[in-house]
């Protein structure tokens, strides 16, 4: 079955104080479980902004507050010290200088790090009016590399989103590393071996990303892989479809349909109408579906990434509801 290549690992930028720092501006930090459980299979570069344009910590509280020009700046109520210059010159910096990068997983709701829902004020005064948006870091970063994923930690608790995050990343990072040499027969084996997930993400770019290496031998190399990545992280962009993934379980199905017993056929079916009823994970029938390919090495499906999109170490089906669109 599919093996991941532990020396080429994802690389991440998080959220210093998410388990690396105590630099919040309480002096605190947090344990993230996902995260503790991410070291052993990525490469994370740790960034606090608030510390690296000099704050101390503790300090203060800061926000985010739009001006009569429509600017959004960086302020402290209670000295009325102004950080927007040193903040936007940081957050552009940083994506300048920062290189190639696999993710990012961020501080939610900060005026920094944060991606959505960041409280943007009218005024200083106590009970302002606010409405949401991104942290001036955070929102430089998605401008900057909108074409990996980007998640923040209260997010990540949603198993459904976390999920995805996971998928792309390793997919990406898959991809990634086919363009170091540019080898359109890997290329291919790529594409074969990810059928069934592009599939339960976008059947359309799936047929898409198979015109473009059919074309590739009137193309040059670059172009073919420049191609190919640009529909990929389009096909990725959204969620994997629900009613997606059942007709990929049908079809793993029908590779050994005939030689399962009837009362087997029947027990995997009525797991995927469970799923197909929000009862229970997809992880379910999946893994029930895997154990017959193993069961009778069904070349097709033994490398699947479908099966197994990212370490199986890092499977967690846990659930807090938080970060639901």
């Amino acid at each position: 079955m599919r093996k991941f290549n532990e020396n080429k690992k994802p690389v991440i930028v998080v959220s210093k104080c998410l388990n690396f720092d105590k630099c919040r501006y309480n002096g605190d930090g947090d344990n993230n479980k996902f995260i503790d459980k991410l070291k052993n299979h990525v490469i994370f570069k740790p960034i606090c902004p608030e510390v690296e344009i000099g704050l101390p910590t503790p300090r203060k509280p800061i926000r985010l507050v739009r001006d009569d020009n429509d600017i959004v700046k960086l302020l402290q109520p209670k000295t009325g010290n102004d950080y927007s210059k040193l903040m936007y010159e940081y957050a552009d910096s940083l994506c300048e200088n920062l290189g190639e990068i696999d993710g990012f997983i961020l501080k939610s709701r900060s005026p920094s790090c944060g991606i959505k829902d960041v409280k943007i004020y009218e005024g200083l005064e106590k009970g302002a009016m606010s409405k949401k948006g991104k942290g001036i870091v955070g929102g430089r970063i998605v401008e900057y590399y909108g074409n990996v994923p980007i998640e923040d930690d209260g997010r990540l608790k949603n198993f459904k989103i976390r999920e995805d995050f996971l998928t792309k990343l390793y997919t990406l990072k898959g991809f990634k590393n086919l363009k170091e040499e540019k080898s359109l027969e890997k290329l291919r084996d790529f594409h074969t071996n990810n059928k069934l997930l592009l599939m339960s993400y976008h059947a359309g770019k799936l047929s898409e990303l198979g015109k473009i290496l059919g074309r590739a031998s009137k193309e040059t190399r670059e172009e073919t892989y420049f191609d190919y990545e640009d529909c990929l992280v389009k096909a990725l962009s959204r969620s994997s479809r629900y009613k997606s993934n059942i007709n990929v379980l049908n079809r793993c199905l029908g590779y050994f349909s005939k030689d399962i017993s009837n009362d087997e056929r029947k027990f995997i079916l009525e797991l995927i109408n469970s799923f197909k009823d929000k009862r229970i994970p997809l992880s379910v029938p999946m893994n029930v579906i895997k154990s017959y390919v193993i069961r009778f090495n069904i070349k097709n499906l033994m490398n699947q990434s479908f099966f197994e999109p990212y370490p199986s170490t890092l499977i967690e089906v846990t659930d807090s509801g938080k970060g639901r669109e």
